[in-house]
C-alpha cells in the first residue's frame, strides 16, 4: 500500500481545499447508547468504566465470556478473525475454500470482522459450501463499479464528506445479506455461535465492536447491513455511515482485528477443556518489502500512511498473541504470501488480482503446514516478551 497512495492523496488535499468554500451543518455529539456494541475490552463505550450490559448478558455474570461459552458448548472453542484489507479480502475468501475442502475447517464457535473481513464474516460463520461459493463470488466477480463511483470535483467543492460515494457497495451488500441470511445467522446464534463486528466510531475517538448475532436475532435486517457498509468505510475515500446519530468508519481506522472473548474485568481462568484455537486471517502482507523513497510530498506522505498501517496490524496481531495465550489457546496466523501479485492498491477491485490472491488463499489451506504459531517480531516487541509468553 504504497505508490497507490500519491493519487489519494493528492485527491485528499483538494478536497481539503475545496472544503473550505462549502458550509456544513453542524452536528451534536449523539449520547445514545447501543444495546448491540461494546468496547473491545467488553466495556460500555459511553460509560468506559462499567461493563457493557451486552457483554454482562453474553457473559451470564461471570468474567469472561469464552469460559461461560465453554461451559455451554461443553468443549475448547474455534475461533476466527479476519482482518481489513480491502480487495485482498479475496485471499480470505479463497483460503475459506480451501479450508473446507481440505476436510480440516472446523465450525466456527466466535467470527470476528473489520472491514473487508466484515464483508467476509457472515458467511465464514454460515459455512456452507454454498456460502462459500458466495464469497468466491463476491471477490472475484467484480470490479471497482461494484463498489464506490468517484465523486467529480464540483461535488467536493459543495460539501462531500468522502472522494467516492458507496452506494454500488451497499447494493452489493443487500445482494448478500438477506431475509435469510439473517435468520441462518439468528440460528447459529440460538446454537450459541457468535458473529462479531468492528467499527471506529469517529466521534468518540472508540472502537464499537458489533453483536451482529443478536441483531440478526432481532431481525434488525437494516442496522445488520448499515454496520457492514460502516465497518468498511475507508476513510476520506468513503463516506461515514451514520447509525444513532453516531458517525462510523472503516474498523481498521483504529484496530484491524476483532477476537471476541478477550474481554472482561478478571485474567480468565484456565481453559475448561483444554487447548482451543484462535485463527487470524490478515488480508494483506506481513510487511511491505524494503523500497528507496523518492523525497516528494506525496511519495513522503503515501508511504508514511502505509508504514502507519502495517504497524497498526503487526500491534494488533501482537495484541491478539498475547490474548490467545493468556486464554490458553493455540495462536494461528496466516497472511497474503510476498510473490503473490496483489499490486499496490487495496482498493482497485482489479478481477485479476483478486482472483491472484483468491487463488493463494485457497492453495494454502490446502497444505498442512501454512499457519504461523508466532506473530513477527518486527523489533518492536523484545524477543524474551514473546518467549515469556508461550
Amino acid at each position: 500500500m504504497r505508490h497507490e497512495k500519491l493519487t489519494v492523496f493528492a485527491a485528499v488535499v483538494a478536497a481539503l481545499l475545496l472544503a473550505g468554500c462549502a458550509s456544513h451543518p453542524e452536528r451534536v455529539l449523539s449520547q445514545r447508547g447501543s444495546a448491540y456494541a461494546m468496547l473491545p475490552n467488553g466495556m460500555d463505550p459511553l460509560n468506559p468504566q462499567q461493563v457493557s450490559p451486552m457483554f454482562a448478558a453474553a457473559a451470564e455474570g461471570k468474567p469472561n465470556f469464552v469460559r461461560q461459552l465453554e461451559r455451554k458448548v461443553g468443549r475448547a472453542l474455534n475461533m476466527l478473525s479476519l482482518s481489513g484489507g480491502g480487495q485482498n479480502g479475496a485471499f480470505g475468501a479463497g483460503l475459506l475454500n480451501g479450508w473446507r475442502e481440505s476436510g480440516q475447517r472446523p465450525q466456527f464457535d466466535v467470527v470476528g470482522g473489520v472491514s473487508t473481513g466484515a464483508l467476509l464474516a457472515t458467511h465464514a460463520l454460515l459455512g456452507t459450501p454454498a456460502d462459500d461459493a458466495q464469497l468466491e463470488e463476491m471477490y472475484t466477480q467484480i470490479t471497482k463499479k461494484n463498489i464506490h463511483n468517484e465523486r467529480g470535483i464540483f461535488s467536493l467543492a459543495f460539501g462531500a464528506d468522502s472522494l467516492s460515494d458507496t452506494t454500488p457497495l451497499r447494493a452489493l451488500i443487500a445482494k448478500y445479506i438477506t431475509e435469510d441470511t439473517l435468520k441462518r445467522v439468528a440460528a447459529a446464534y440460538n446454537d450459541n455461535r457468535y458473529l462479531l463486528v468492528g467499527t471506529t466510531n469517529i466521534d468518540y475517538g472508540q472502537t464499537w465492536v458489533w453483536n451482529m448475532s443478536l441483531i440478526a436475532k432481532d431481525g434488525n435486517l437494516e442496522l445488520y447491513r448499515q454496520v457492514l457498509l460502516a465497518s468498511a468505510a475507508f476513510p476520506i475515500v468513503f463516506p461515514p455511515v451514520e447509525i444513532d446519530g453516531h458517525l462510523f468508519v472503516d474498523g481498521a481506522a483504529r484496530s484491524n482485528v476483532v477476537i471476541g472473548g478477550l474481554g472482561g474485568s478478571e485474567r480468565p481462568a484456565p481453559p475448561l477443556y483444554g487447548v482451543g484455537n484462535i485463527y487470524l486471517v490478515d488480508n494483506g502482507r506481513m510487511q511491505s518489502p524494503p523500497e528507496a523513497l523518492r523525497r516528494a510530498l506525496g511519495n513522503v506522505a503515501a508511504t508514511t500512511i502505509s508504514v502507519m498501517m502495517d504497524q497498526s496490524m503487526l500491534t494488533a496481531m501482537t495484541r491478539s498473541y498475547f490474548g490467545a495465550r493468556f486464554l490458553g489457546y493455540n495462536f494461528n496466523l496466516a497472511a497474503i504470501p510476498n510473490d503473490v501479485n496483489i499490486g499496490n492498491d487495496p482498493l482497485a477491485f482489479d478481477p485479476e488480482q483478486m482472483r491472484a490472491a483468491f487463488d493463494a488463499g485457497r492453495a494454502m489451506a490446502k497444505k498442512s503446514d501454512h499457519w504461523m504459531t508466532v506473530p513477527p517480531n518486527t523489533g518492536d516487541i523484545p524477543s524474551w516478551a514473546l518467549e515469556q509468553i508461550k
